[in-house]
């Protein structure tokens, strides 16, 4: 398995176990992938991780963690992909709704 299909099914198993409900187990998936986002160099994948790591500290009720994963997220997808991306929009929102 490459590394990116790597990245992504740990991805996500780790969006599985927080729609399941195990939190601890989704935070865990989604750091070992960060991880290897991180090794790969990929500011896509980055963005993604840390988008789904700031709904699961939302979930967790750690919103001040769930801001600096969505506030990353966002520096990653306007320097890589561009302010004008379904994907901004989403983390945009994701972020004023952990602020509110």
């Amino acid at each position: 398995m490459c590394a990116a299909s790597r990245i992504t099914h740990l991805n996500r198993s780790g969006m599985k176990a927080f729609s399941d409900g195990n939190l601890a187990n989704a935070e865990f998936l989604l750091h070992q992938a960060l991880r290897q986002a991180r090794q790969l160099n990929s500011a896509a994948f980055e963005a993604k991780i840390r988008n789904n790591l700031g709904l699961v500290c939302i979930k967790a009720g750690r919103s001040t963690e769930a801001k600096e994963h969505f506030g990353h997220a966002l520096e990653f997808i306007g320097n890589k992909i561009g302010y004008d991306s379904r994907l901004y929009r989403a983390v945009q929102s994701n972020l004023a709704s952990a602020s509110a």
